[in-house]
């Protein structure tokens, strides 16, 4: 026997979600992809046309397949954290900042220094994955990243009770950190469609190729 009164409706409860992306990972894949070489689009300095095209990739080839696929929840994007290093002034850094936000980013930006390594991104990618799970302040998490490095953060989002995601290109993706994630979601360019020509001429004009 049902439990559920004639006429009532039952409601999903929505999924809160945050969004981790490791900027530096997904930019040095990207140009790869679209066959820049390092020199030609550099994560440490991408081009503002090269911001929007993230944000496309997280809207349409990440989270809009994911609510396609999982048509029977329903998110609540919270917030999207994008960490990665810049190079340059103080002019750089805020055109870079305002670019971010723009495009539905949460900035944290790291001045690159020569002979440094790049381990900041990581730390700070995986300290605010923590605090956020110990606060209960998501349901399900979704990293975009592909280095094996993230397989400890993982499984502490796993035993503090929440989902965790993940995407990024096959190419560049460590076989080990996307079985263990509950859902990958691999990142399809393809789907963008002339918005990604359009956005890949935006990003070869500023960089005069």
């Amino acid at each position: 026997m049902s439990m559920v009164s004639k006429g009532t409706v039952r409601t999903i409860p929505s999924k809160r979600m945050m969004v981790f992306i490791d900027g530096t990972n997904l930019l040095v894949q990207l140009g790869k992809e679209l066959g820049f070489g390092k020199k030609e689009l550099r994560a440490d300095r991408p081009p503002l046309s090269c911001v929007i095209l993230a944000g496309e990739i997280v809207k349409n080839s990440i989270i809009g397949k994911m609510k396609n696929r999982f048509s029977y929840l329903d998110f609540s994007l919270i917030r999207s954290y994008w960490f990665g290093y810049y190079t340059g002034d103080e002019d750089i850094f805020y055109s870079l900042t305002e670019s971010f936000r723009e495009n539905e980013f949460e900035p944290c930006l790291f001045k690159k220094k020569k002979g440094h390594n790049e381990k900041g991104v990581d730390i700070a990618l995986t300290k605010e994955m923590l605090i956020n799970a110990f606060n209960s302040n998501f349901d399900l998490a979704l990293l975009i990243a592909g280095d094996e490095d993230y397989l400890p953060i993982v499984s502490e989002i796993k035993r503090y009770g929440a989902q965790i995601m993940g995407s990024f290109f096959n190419n560049g993706l460590s076989q080990r950190l996307k079985i263990a994630f509950d859902y990958f979601q691999p990142i399809e360019l393809s789907i963008l469609g002339e918005k990604l020509q359009q956005l890949v001429e935006n990003i070869k004009k500023e960089m005069k190729l």
